[in-house]
């Protein structure tokens, strides 16, 4: 056997194949040196040469010329270079080799390593080859074949073989090819490649490139997309995706729908420096059913010193139908309000400037109103100190573009406001746990138009001025605490905190002749009281005995106005919205007059980590029920959880805006290993409607993962089944047509 082996590296290499190296071929510098037995009483020869030493350890050794044999325990070792096996020949002036029996090779601490029956190598032109060989050139793709060839210094070619991430004798997938072409840390080249599960073919690809090593973003086309749905028929999708440099990427995608005809999107992203990204998003389509349309999302911000920084960020599409029918979460697909602002702002100390350009756009099924802001330059102080004085200064004030398109109005072209809000805060020391701050503000605002039912689109080129006083009074009450239970370990303690506020406004004349752009404008005079308590319970010693958990709050607040006509500006019958109603309750819109606006409640509960619940409420005490009601409540124990939301709408005096809807959410399982699923639904209890359903049920193992979607949409104009699935392996990314779903809160 030995002298098969020594005659065959002898024969100048001819015959034998390379491998198992990474360094440059030289020269020897000095001839092989046998040194004294190592501490185990094995053999040690060094064989030294310019770019390294060869250290060859074994049981026995023998040497005839430029050959060595080695038997038992033999290591070879070549920089960072390891190949371990049981029976070994090395030329030291070709540099060649050969080695057999549970043979190893490594290198990079590890990082590469194979086994195989047999391995060939030759350290000068880093070529060699393994036979039955199984092992990683990465850390993530295990590698096999019946021959793996090492053809250059971090190049590989693996013969009748195949790649897995599964680590097991019978991988749960596997794609094996005639040939296979790696370059370590970056790609695995398949050629005549099938897909296996469970060693059975599921899939012919002719040609595969499996991410290897580091992954780094590389351009290619991505896996194919294909599923069902009963309002745009069979869907195929396929995109190409093209890096461009280091800091940017550009995604193209077409997703044909047999129904419907073809959709195209893209996708760019950038982020040239830490400080600067960008991302732009773009979906349309030509539908066969007259629903098409365009969809356009910018976001991007860059930090541009000096404390100044820029924000872009937009949600367009061409119809509120087109959105409806093509988008992929309920939340798009329902929401009547599409925002694009750019903005620059500067944030130093307590002064804050922005220079804003917007569009905001809200559709109902009555009315649609637009709003631009081309441009807006504002100035907001949040309180400067006036000397050592006890008072304190801050204002607002802005010059602003702008114009306003509705069924009613339409400005035409820009109209210009001008406003100026100074207000004075009186810093009063506080007394026995009483604290106040009264506060007085002046407001002028110039517009150059203003509504007139006589002219063309409603809108006079006629100049307005408002004028008002806006004084208030904060008073907070002390705090009320006792603690329940043992003071040793804090027990219960319950702290009750007080607040009342009057306030004023005098002066607002003409609000119905006052374009509203927003709610700056939507200002009418007011004379009234707001008061409250917050009731917060404990749980726990004091903070200076280590620390309490809030586990339960209550906040009750009411108003009472005493003049409920608001200078005249309350319509009867109509909606009416503007402040102060706004600030009583998230509800206001309200067609009859009442002194008192209706008690709202925030109802906090939190009894340990993972629950948490929160309610909120209206009483009307006028009609002696509750008038608005929403419930937000999360509860996760281990692998379930369970969470909703309800909502409740019922306005003062009217039902303008009125809702009773309902969404929930189960999960069990853990996304990262084993069974997961999820159950969430979305019901119109006012009308019986399931609006939204979305079932995912899925598996996830070691190196891949499986799971199957179905979704129900019926929003009016879009009725839709959908069947989806999603098959993900690790280190190659996630194949189907299998999204997210959308969270609920």
């Amino acid at each position: 056997m030995r002298r098969g082996l020594g005659t065959l590296c002898a024969g100048g290499g001819g015959r034998a194949l390379l491998a198992a190296v990474l360094c440059a071929a030289l020269v020897p510098a000095a001839a092989g040196q046998s040194g004294p037995e190592d501490p185990a009483g094995r053999v040690r020869t060094e064989i030294r040469y310019r770019d390294g030493t060869v250290v060859l350890v074994s049981d026995t050794q023998e040497k005839s010329k430029s050959l060595h044999r080695a038997a038992g325990g033999v290591r070879i070792t070549f920089r960072d270079i390891v190949v371990t096996g049981e029976e070994a020949v090395y030329d030291e002036a070709t540099r060649e080799g050969f080695i057999s029996g549970d043979t190893r090779f490594s290198q990079d601490g590890d990082r590469q390593w194979l086994t195989c029956s047999r391995a060939e190598f030759n350290f000068a032109t880093q070529t060699g080859a393994f036979y039955d060989a199984t092992g990683f050139t990465d850390r993530e793709f295990m590698i096999s074949g019946r021959r793996i060839l090492k053809t250059g210094p971090d190049t590989y070619r693996v013969e009748e073989g195949g790649a897995t991430t599964c680590l097991e004798e019978n991988p749960k997938w596997r794609f094996t090819a005639a040939r296979t072409d790696i370059r370590v840390d970056q790609t695995a080249r398949m050629r005549s490649a099938v897909f296996r599960i469970k060693g059975v073919p599921v899939l012919y690809l002719p040609y595969v490139v499996l991410p290897v090593g580091l992954k780094e973003r590389s351009s290619g086309f991505l896996p194919f997309h294909t599923g069902n749905s009963t309002s745009k028929g069979r869907v195929f999708s396929e995109g190409y995706y093209q890096t461009l440099g280091r800091s940017a990427d550009l995604l193209v995608y077409g997703d044909y729908f047999s129904l419907r005809g073809l959709a195209l999107g893209a996708e760019f992203r950038a982020r040239p420096n830490p400080k600067t990204r960008l991302e732009l998003r773009g979906y349309g389509i030509r539908d066969q059913l007259d629903q098409g349309g365009a969809q356009l999302d910018i976001d991007g911000e860059s930090w541009l010193g000096e404390d100044w920084r820029a924000v872009v960020r937009a949600n367009i599409s061409s119809s509120f139908t087109f959105r409806q029918a093509f988008s992929e979460n309920l939340r798009t697909a329902t929401i009547p309000m599409e925002k694009a602002q750019g903005f620059v702002t500067r944030n130093h100390q307590s002064l804050s400037t922005n220079i804003v350009f917007s569009r905001e756009a809200v559709t109902f099924p009555s009315e649609s109103v637009v709003v631009r802001r081309i441009p807006s330059l504002e100035f907001l102080s949040i309180g400067t100190p006036l000397g050592r004085s006890p008072f304190i200064l801050s204002f607002r004030t802005s010059l602003e573009g702008l114009s306003r398109v509705d069924r009613l109005i339409e400005t035409g072209g820009l109209v210009q406001r001008m406003d100026l809000f100074p207000r004075i805060t009186a810093r009063i020391p506080s007394w026995k746990g009483f604290s106040l701050a009264p506060s007085v503000g002046v407001r002028e605002t110039w517009y150059s138009a203003r509504i007139s039912a006589d002219a063309p689109g409603g809108v006079e080129n006629r100049g307005l001025h408002r004028r008002y006083v806006d004084a208030r009074i904060d008073v907070r009450a002390p705090v009320l605490e006792k603690t329940f239970g043992s003071n040793r370990t804090g027990g219960i303690r319950h702290a009750v905190e007080p607040f009342f506020t009057w306030r004023r406004i005098h002066g607002v004349s003409r609000l119905g002749e006052t374009l509203r752009f927003d709610a700056e404008d939507a200002v009418a005079d007011t004379n009234e009281i707001e008061y409250g308590m917050t009731h917060r319970f404990y749980r726990g010693a004091p903070s200076a005995q280590g620390g309490s958990t809030e586990i339960l709050s209550l906040a009750l607040v009411q108003k009472y106005y005493f003049d409920p006509t608001f200078g005249g500006a309350f319509r009867e019958g109509e909606a009416n919205a503007f402040a102060p109603l706004d600030t009583a309750t998230g509800f206001y819109r309200s067609t009859a007059t009442a002194n008192f606006a209706p008690l709202s409640a925030i109802l906090q509960f939190t009894p340990r980590q993972g629950i948490h619940n929160d309610v909120r409420a209206d009483f009307d005490t006028g009609r002696g029920r509750w008038s608005n009601v929403s419930l937000a409540s999360e509860w996760r124990q281990g692998p379930v959880s369970l969470s909703g939301t309800y909502f409740y709408i019922n306005p003062r005096g009217g039902a303008f805006l009125s809702g009773n809807h309902l969404q929930a959410q189960v999960e069990f399982g853990s996304s990262d290993r084993g069974f997961n699923s999820r159950l969430t639904a979305s019901r119109n209890l006012q009308s019986g409607q399931w609006l939204n359903s979305n079932v995912r049920v899925g598996y996830s193992w070691d190196c891949c993962g499986l799971g199957l979607g179905f979704n129900q949409y019926d929003l009016g104009i879009r009725t839709e089944s959908r069947l989806s699935f999603s098959f993900t392996l690790k280190g190659i990314g996630h194949f189907g047509n299998m999204r997210e779903p959308e969270g609920i809160f």
